[in-house]
């Protein structure tokens, strides 16, 4: 059901503003993580590529175990409980001076993070109109890339970047979110709502909550469109997660400035992305996220056949911006997509259940590297970005017999804008 709102809660925006808030205290730690490990701690290559490349997997778990929990437990809870997982992490990598504690320090932080995410989206949707969710999606998103654009170089600058100092300081950030959410999800009459389904007894016993999880999960796996979306979502994934692996291993082999252009390819992509959202957000609100999702894995392809062909530093360039552009379509209405299809009482676990596609930053790097070691950098490039063709098809087939595409979707605009 369609809701009407003068103007989206307080608590919509302060998950917007935390998500852009937290990505910043990543950014300070997460990205330079390799750096502590091999400095701080003195790990070979391969224990700090274990340590760092483990991280997916406890998020996919986490992901969805967080999200299905949510529905069972409430969203409020799920959430400030994952912002105590994270602050507890960054805390204990602080103390950490043994492999196993940097290790289950990892671990946990990697589920913390992974188990907010779904949750937070699953929270817009419980308190956003139909009609407003793509465009706070974008927001998000929005918020998340300026957090990590910023974060490095103001963590750079610093002297942060590597250090113990900077995972209390992110610690500290995350208190500072925790308790300012905290106080307006007890506060909002908006997140009450939302958890009033909830509350009726029996939730908390271990039981009851298992029982929920196993309905959670077959409900998910018996959805054969979430799971279509999962594929394409992985593919795609595979495409756009890693792309960054994927040109440093090609730049290293062929070219003597090869680190410089990557540089300059890293940046060009958080400044395409930080820039372009708003515009792709508008073309998108407009439009059904199945439309912009093709136009966007469309892009990507188009800027992987860029890559394919580009042999100086501006050809990679200009194949970045198409490429992002692509990347800007795709995220938010992946989102929307699942918000669409999901049970109102399952909406926590359908979001979980797409972290499932976060297979693809394993799938892609991985393909990617047999590729260039057996046929170049041509083919990598090629063989991967078919991946994104793959899944515009997948989108084609499925994706029109969601609700709200095409037609539909202006039917019900139109029926918001009548008057009560």
């Amino acid at each position: 059901m369609t809701r009407s709102t003068a103007s989206p809660p307080f608590i919509a925006r302060l998950l917007i503003v935390g998500s852009g808030i937290m990505s910043l205290a990543n950014s300070f730690t997460v990205p330079f993580l390799a750096v502590f490990l091999r400095r701080e701690l003195g790990l070979a290559p391969s224990a700090v590529g274990l340590i760092v490349g483990s991280s997916v997997f406890f998020s996919i778990f986490a992901g969805f175990v967080g999200g299905s929990l949510s529905d069972i437990l409430g969203r409020s809870r799920l959430l400030l409980l994952s912002l105590i997982g994270v602050i507890g992490s960054f805390i204990g990598f602080y103390f950490s001076h043994h492999v196993l504690a940097v290790f289950v320090c990892n671990a946990a932080l990697s589920m913390s993070a992974a188990s907010f995410s779904p949750v937070s989206k699953a929270m817009l949707s419980d308190v956003l109109p139909d009609e407003k969710r793509v465009k706070w999606f974008s927001h998000q998103y929005l918020a998340l890339n300026i957090g990590f654009a910023v974060g490095p170089l103001v963590g750079g600058f610093a002297g942060l970047s590597g250090g113990r100092t900077a995972f209390l300081i992110s610690a500290a950030v995350y208190a500072g979110y925790f308790a300012l959410l905290g106080l307006s999800l007890l506060l909002s009459p908006g997140a009450r709502v939302t958890e009033t389904a909830r509350a009726d007894g029996g939730g908390e016993h271990f039981g009851t909550v298992m029982r929920g999880l196993l309905n959670s999960a077959r409900v998910v796996a018996t959805d054969r469109r979430l799971l279509c979306f999962i594929v394409a979502g992985l593919l795609l994934e595979s495409v756009h997660g890693k792309i960054s692996a994927l040109l440093a291993q090609h730049l290293a082999i062929g070219f003597a400035d090869g680190t410089t252009i990557l540089g300059y390819l890293l940046t060009t992509n958080a400044v395409t992305v930080v820039g372009f959202q708003m515009v792709a957000s508008r073309f998108s609100d407009k439009r059904d996220p199945v439309t912009s999702i093709i136009i966007g894995g469309l892009l990507l392809f188009a800027g992987m056949v860029g890559f394919a062909a580009s042999q100086e530093g501006w050809q990679f360039v200009v194949a970045m911006v198409v490429f992002s552009v692509g990347e800007t379509f795709i995220v938010p209405s992946e989102f929307a997509i699942i918000d669409r299809i999901a049970p109102e009482t399952n909406r926590g676990s359908y979001f979980g259940a797409q972290t499932f596609a976060q297979f693809g930053g394993f799938v892609g790097p991985s393909a990617g590297g047999l590729l260039l070691a057996g046929f170049g950098g041509t083919t990598m490039f090629l063989g991967v970005g078919s991946l994104a063709l793959v899944s515009v098809c997948i989108y084609v087939l499925v994706g029109r017999r969601i609700p709200g595409t095409s037609a539909r979707v202006g039917a019900e605009q139109e029926d918001t804008r009548e008057p009560a």
